[in-house]
C-alpha cells in the first residue's frame, strides 16, 4: 500500500474512490467504466487509518457506486470507530430507495448523503442517467432519508438539457429535504462524445441568478464548482466554490492520491489574464475541456483593488 505523501497533511477530507462499478449510465461518466480494479476491504482500512495519522477527520465514499460494495457498512462503522467525525456517501440513490438497506448504512454511521441529481423533471434526469426508472428510485431515497434526518446535499450536473430545469429543481428538492446544492458542469474532458450537452458559463448565468434567489427563499445553500468568478456578474461570484477549498485528498483504485484541485476535471488551464486576476489565489482556472470547447473569450481578469 502506497503511504499518504507528507504534502497532504492538513487535509481535513479523504475521499475513497472504492472501485468504479455503477448501475447507472450517466451522459459524460466514466465512472462506470469498470477497469477491475479496486481497493480492497483491507486497502481501504488502511487509507482510512493513514488519514487519522495525518489528522484527516472527515470520510468522502465514492466510486462509481459504493453501495454497490458489499463491504461499504463495514468500512462505514471501521472509520467511525477510529474518529471520523463526518462519513459521507456520494451515491445516484437507486439503494436508499430500499428501507432495510438504507437505514442499515444510516446505523452504521454515516452523517451525510450526496445524491446524484440531473433535474425535477423524472423525463429529463431518467434520460441523462441511463433509463428508468432512476428519478421515481431517487426520490424514494430522498424521503427516508428525509424521514430519519438525514443531511442531503444535491449533486447537480449541469448539462445544456438539464440547466434550464435549475431553478425549479432548486425548490423541488429542498422542500423535500436537500440542505444544500452544489453544481458540477458537464465535462467532456475524457468523454468527448458528450461535448454537444457541455453548456456555454455565459447561458447559464440568468439560470444561476433564478436558482440564487430560489435558494436563498428556502434556506438552502448554492455553490458552483466549475464557474471561475470572471465569468459571473459580481452579484454572483460568491456561488464560485473552488475545489481546493474542500482540503479534499482523493484515493482512488489505482490506490494514488491526489488532492482534487489537481484533477483536469476542476480547472487548471490558466490564461495569461489569470496572472492579473484578483481571484487567482484561490481559482483553479478554466478547465481545458472547457477552453478546447468555447475558447477563452469569457474569462476576463477581475481587476486587483
Amino acid at each position: 500500500m502506497r503511504a499518504l505523501p507528507l504534502a497532504f497533511e492538513g487535509r481535513k477530507w479523504i475521499e475513497l474512490a472504492l472501485d468504479y462499478r455503477c448501475n447507472l449510465r450517466c451522459l459524460g461518466c466514466h465512472a462506470c467504466h469498470d477497469t477491475g480494479e479496486r481497493l480492497s476491504s483491507s486497502e481501504a482500512v488502511s487509507l482510512l487509518r493513514a488519514g487519522r495519522d495525518r489528522g484527516i477527520d472527515s470520510l468522502w465514499l465514492g466510486g462509481g457506486e459504493p453501495t454497490l460494495r458489499d463491504d461499504l457498512l463495514s468500512l462505514v462503522r471501521a472509520a467511525r470507530a477510529m474518529g471520523y467525525v463526518a462519513v459521507v456517501v456520494q451515491t445516484n440513490g437507486m439503494r436508499l430507495s430500499y428501507a432495510a438497506y438504507r437505514d442499515a448504512l444510516l446505523a452504521a454511521g454515516v452523517t451525510e448523503v450526496r445524491l446524484n441529481v440531473k433535474s425535477h423533471r423524472a423525463e429529463v434526469h431518467d434520460r441523462l442517467s441511463g433509463g428508468e426508472p432512476c428519478h421515481a428510485l431517487l426520490l424514494d431515497a430522498i424521503a427516508g432519508l428525509a424521514k430519519a434526518g438525514t443531511k442531503m446535499t444535491a449533486d447537480v450536473l449541469l448539462t445544456k438539457t438539464s440547466a434550464p430545469d435549475l431553478p425549479a429543481l432548486v425548490p423541488f428538492y429542498a422542500e423535500r429535504g436537500v440542505a444544500a446544492f452544489d453544481l458540477w458542469l458537464l465535462s467532456a474532458w475524457d468523454a468527448p462524445e458528450a461535448a454537444g450537452e457541455v453548456p456555454r458559463i455565459a447561458d447559464l448565468v440568468p439560470l444561476l441568478a433564478e436558482a440564487t434567489g430560489a435558494a436563498k427563499s428556502h434556506g438552502v445553500r448554492l455553490a458552483s464548482f466549475h464557474t471561475p468568478p470572471c465569468t459571473l456578474p459580481p452579484e454572483l461570484r460568491s456561488l464560485f466554490s473552488p475545489a481546493g477549498e474542500l482540503s479534499l485528498l482523493v484515493v482512488g483504485p489505482d490506490r494514488r492520491p491526489f488532492p482534487l484541485e489537481a484533477s483536469p476535471f476542476e480547472g487548471g488551464a490558466y490564461l495569461e489574464g489569470c496572472a492579473r486576476c484578483a481571484e487567482r489565489p484561490r481559482c483553479g482556472g478554466p478547465r481545458p475541456d472547457y477552453v478546447k470547447l468555447y475558447g477563452d473569450g469569457e474569462f476576463v481578469a477581475i481587476p486587483r483593488v
